[in-house]
Order: C-alpha cells, then sequence, then structure tokens
C-alpha cells in the first residue's frame, strides 16, 4: 500500500492562508512569493486529491476537507518543531507567565498561543485573565512576566501597542439603548472604559445607571447579548453578535482604547523576549473579520 506523504513547507504555507486569510499575507508569513504559495497549495491538493480552498470573491475560505487538515497540520508541525528542539538543543524550554483582561482573551489568544507554541513548543505558557490594574499588581509581585493591559495612563513604562476607539455595544436584537436611565454593563469604578463611558454620557446629560459590574466580560456578555444592558468595547475585542451603537442612536463620541504592555522589571528571558514578539505580530492582525463590517452599519 502506498501511503501519501504530507510536506510540511507546504503545510505551513496551508496554515499562513488560514491564519491571515490571503494568499499576500500568506506569502509575507512565510516569506515567499505568492506565486509559491499557490505552488504548494496546487501540490498539496493534488497530492491529497482535494481541493482545499474554495474561492470567494477576492478572497478564499476553507473548503470542507481543507476544514478536516487544519487541525492536522497544526499537530504535525507542532511535532517537527518539538522534535527539533528536543534533539538539537537549540529550542526555547522553560515557561513564561501572561497577563491579558479577558476583554481581549478571545480575539487575541488564540492567534498569540497558536503562533508561539508553533514556534517554541516546549516552552509552557501560563495565562491570568483579569483587569488591568490587577495584571500589574501581579507583575510587581513578581506573579507575571508581562502584560497585556489597557489602563496605559496610569502606568508606568508602558508601550502602546496599538490605539483604537470605543465604541457602544449592544445585544443583537434590542432597543435598550432608548430607555433612560441608560442601562449599563462596565467594569468596576477603576476601570478606565467605565471612567469614559459614564463622563461621555454625563458630558451628553444623558441619565444612565449600572445594570451590572464586574471586571470580567464573560460575566458582562451575557447581560448584554440578552439586551439587558450596553457596554463598550474596542473593535479588536468586538464579539461577531454584537451590535454597534452611535450618534445615530443618540449616543456620544467615546475616547479612544490603547492598549499597551508592560514587563517585569529587570533582565527578560529568551522565551519572554520570544512572547512579546510573538504578541506585537499578532495585535497587528488579529481584529474579528466582521468587525469594519459592524462599525460601517452603525455609521451608516
Amino acid at each position: 500500500m502506498d501511503y501519501i506523504m504530507l510536506d510540511t513547507d507546504q503545510l505551513r504555507s496551508f496554515l499562513a492562508i488560514v491564519d491571515t486569510g490571503s494568499f499576500t499575507r500568506a506569502s509575507e508569513r512565510v516569506h515567499k512569493t505568492q506565486s509559491a504559495v499557490s505552488m504548494h497549495i496546487k501540490r498539496l491538493e493534488e497530492r491529497l486529491g482535494r481541493a482545499l480552498f474554495d474561492k470567494q470573491g477576492r478572497g478564499v475560505r476553507l473548503s470542507q476537507d481543507g476544514e478536516k487538515l487544519v487541525d492536522y497540520a497544526r499537530r504535525m508541525l507542532q511535532i517537527e518543531a518539538s522534535a527539533v528542539a528536543a534533539i538539537s538543543n537549540k529550542g526555547l524550554t522553560g515557561n513564561v507567565r501572561l497577563g491579558i483582561p479577558d476583554d481581549y482573551a478571545d480575539n487575541f489568544l488564540p492567534a498569540i498561543l497558536t503562533r508561539y507554541t508553533r514556534r517554541h513548543p516546549l516552552v509552557e505558557v501560563s495565562v491570568v485573565c483579569d483587569g488591568s490594574s490587577a495584571l500589574e499588581e501581579q507583575l510587581r509581585c513578581g506573579l507575571l512576566d508581562m502584560a497585556v493591559v489597557t489602563d496605559c495612563e496610569r502606568m508606568a513604562h508602558v508601550e502602546i501597542l496599538r490605539e483604537e476607539p470605543l465604541n457602544w455595544v449592544a445585544g443583537p436584537h434590542c432597543s435598550i439603548h432608548s430607555e433612560r436611565p441608560l442601562p449599563l454593563a462596565l467594569g468596576r469604578p477603576t476601570c478606565v472604559w467605565r471612567q469614559g463611558a459614564t463622563a461621555c454620557l454625563i458630558e451628553a446629560s444623558i441619565p444612565w445607571r449600572l445594570v451590572l459590574t464586574s471586571n470580567n466580560y464573560s460575566a458582562i456578555a451575557p447581560i448584554v447579548q440578552a439586551g439587558l444592558a450596553i457596554t463598550v468595547l474596542p473593535k479588536s475585542a468586538f464579539r461577531p453578535w454584537q451590535r454597534v451603537l452611535g450618534g445615530k442612536e443618540g449616543l456620544p463620541s467615546l475616547p479612544p482604547c490603547r492598549i499597551g504592555f508592560i514587563t517585569a522589571p529587570g533582565e527578560h528571558s529568551p522565551e519572554a523576549k520570544a512572547l512579546r514578539e510573538t504578541i506585537l505580530a499578532a495585535l497587528e492582525t488579529s481584529t474579528p473579520a466582521d468587525a469594519d463590517e459592524m462599525l460601517r452599519q452603525s455609521a451608516a
């Protein structure tokens, strides 16, 4: 019986397209020409006897067979990297501790951890989800190596990674934004998003009330989705089911949100330096695919 052997370079090109959503960005990811990436996919499809992508306008989407291949491809590349690192003694080992607010965990963590573990499979990554001020305190106490934060103005030695406007968001089918006082689900009093949102409402003379206060977005999301309150989020934290509100709903513009990065004092390990580079790359590209469309609809 003849076995089909898969080429890991072709699998890298395949996953780069899956992760970036286009052949052009995939070619930049794997440092090859776009024609070379296209040839990789053609040969991979010929070897498997299946089409891996369906054309969709200018973009591409996975076929059913392509979706089946994704998990296998990731495991194969991780096993390859683990073998090389373990035998050559050239790979990173040890552990690194990352903090991130759970507002961003859903949209950023998969991209960060996928990239990092693919390149450094022998490193153990511990993740803590908490509010920015709590993460800063844990960093000072030596419990974390680094953290992604949003409360940047009050923190020292913050590296600003990204800036984007805050937006009012609500559940998919509700008119809760027309109620007065306006029902809100926001963070604790120290949350900079809450402070910015309530200050804008006061300036616009819009009365408001708090339905829920929590620093965990996992507690806020069900309340918003059920149509019991609205909240505020930047584009990079949007969920597919959310509806963006704005001026046409009578709500004021919100101040910008800055995403920052803080690290523990002292010399940083190679594992921590590598994770920082991965976070920077992920924050450049990780935004929900439908976020821009949500914003266009809110402005229409």
